[in-house]
């Protein structure tokens, strides 16, 4: 069924016939014309009982291109539930206006209305608002947005609330899972979330969720994705406006491509896309096998450029094939504030349920090595100071570097009598 707008406001259908038969052909209709939001137009004429709508703006080789609707309530018109037409229209072509005028005046079965002008009329707006686009802004005025406007957080993990962030780790590492269940917990704060997902199926992801949440699974909007992201940004900007979405998850990136992931016109594409879509949103990706694979995701240096966060997710091959999965993030970038702290996962398996518990990532061996010397010597201090060749034996550093360190952060650590290195705080 078509989706109907708020006609029956706009519309004197009681009197629709009487005004029909009493407007002479040619007279001067009163038309409204509004911006219903940033790419929908809507131009009503109320004496009559017709609107046309104009929805889903792209452009394409230059050309506008958007899907018409012709709502109408004059009577003896052909619709279905109060539709008189919905097609996708060039707006500019002259020669398509004249052919959907045409159409709309033989469906509407009303020889005295102009259509052709009606048309015309939409599309000269259209295309002028659309030229015209937003209008500059003076930066001082805009209100400075506060700590808890640029970020959420769920977990201890913590990114941007209006822009786009990547976790990317190899295949097995549980980054599905753990993307579904930060969702859920932004949901359970009251946010409005929505999982976009070209890998699974809608009833995988249900089971899923209610293994996370078995006392109550959090409202999570979901949509099954079949095409590259560039051919669905149109429906699911739909779904983002409508459902009042405030954040996203997109599962995954290297099927929602519409190109090799290695092209940066495809990474530009992929974001342009995210961008036209709206919200905060955290996108899936993978990573590749050459060195530094840990430090960008796979594909064109515009995925990680392009994302205003990423995340790192490795999993402790100890834990490979069982039942407990242990993984290690580690932030990569954050332009919104200063990089994040490594956080630790365990992921419990179970018949029913599924579990997280954060961990410490250095507690795992193998996910310890991908944490900084810094990272790892306020770790091994913990314990108490130690001295720099001990830090060195333990961290596999040289003891150069250690005294480098303690001697750079300053603020964390402090450098004793005899070379012992300590915590500040512990001094306080």
């Amino acid at each position: 069924m078509a989706p109907q707008p708020d006609i029956e406001q706009l519309l004197q259908v009681e009197h629709a016939r009487e005004l029909q038969q009493m407007q002479p052909r040619g007279a001067p209709l009163k038309r409204e014309f509004a911006a219903v939001s940033e790419d929908r137009y809507r131009l009503t004429v109320s004496e009559i009982g017709l609107a046309l709508e104009v929805d889903r703006l792209r452009r394409d080789h230059h050309e506008l291109i958007g899907e018409l609707s012709v709502y109408c309530q004059l009577p003896g018109a052909r619709t279905v539930n109060g539709t008189l037409s919905i097609a996708d229209f060039n707006l500019s072509s002259a020669r398509a206006r004249s052919e959907r005028a045409k159409l709309l005046t033989e469906r509407a079965n009303a020889p005295s209305v102009d259509m052709a002008s009606l048309v015309e009329e939409l599309c000269q707006r259209v295309l002028q608002a659309d030229r015209a686009g937003q209008p500059a802004i003076d930066l001082r005025q805009l209100p400075r947005p506060g700590a808890d406007d640029d970020t959420i957080s769920a977990e201890g993990l913590v990114l941007p609330k209006r822009h786009p962030s990547i976790v990317f780790g190899d295949g097995g590492t549980g980054k599905s899972y753990l993307a579904l269940y930060v969702a859920g917990r932004i949901a359970e704060k009251g946010a409005s979330v929505a999982l976009f997902d070209w890998e699974l199926a809608g009833d995988d992801h249900r089971d899923r969720l209610e293994r996370l949440f078995p006392d109550g699974m959090p409202r999570i909007l979901y949509a099954r994705c079949d095409r590259p992201l560039v051919y669905e940004v149109d429906r699911l900007r739909r779904i983002v406006r409508d459902g009042g979405i405030e954040f996203s998850v997109f599962d995954s990136v290297a099927f929602a491509c519409d190109g090799p992931p290695e092209a940066a016109e495809v990474a530009a594409r992929y974001f342009r896309a995210v961008r036209q879509i709206g919200g905060g949103s955290l996108h899936i990706a993978h990573i590749s096998k050459a060195d530094n694979a840990d430090e960008k995701p796979f594909g064109s240096a515009f995925w990680h450029n392009g994302a205003r966060s990423t995340w790192y997710i490795k999993q402790d091959d100890a834990s490979a094939g069982t039942d407990v999965l242990q993984v290690g993030l580690f932030n990569r970038k954050s332009n919104l504030g200063r990089l994040r702290p490594p956080l630790g996962f365990s992921i419990s398996f179970g018949e029913e349920t599924t579990t997280f518990r954060r961990t410490d990532v250095a507690d795992s061996p193998d996910l310890a090595a991908k944490l900084t010397v810094r990272q790892r010597m306020a770790y091994l201090l913990r314990g108490g100071a130690m001295t720099v060749k001990q830090l060195a034996e333990e961290i596999d550093a040289k003891p150069d570097t250690i005294e480098r360190t303690a001697y750079r952060n300053k603020g964390l650590f402090i450098v004793m009598e005899g070379g012992r290195v300590g915590l500040q705080e512990r001094k306080a």
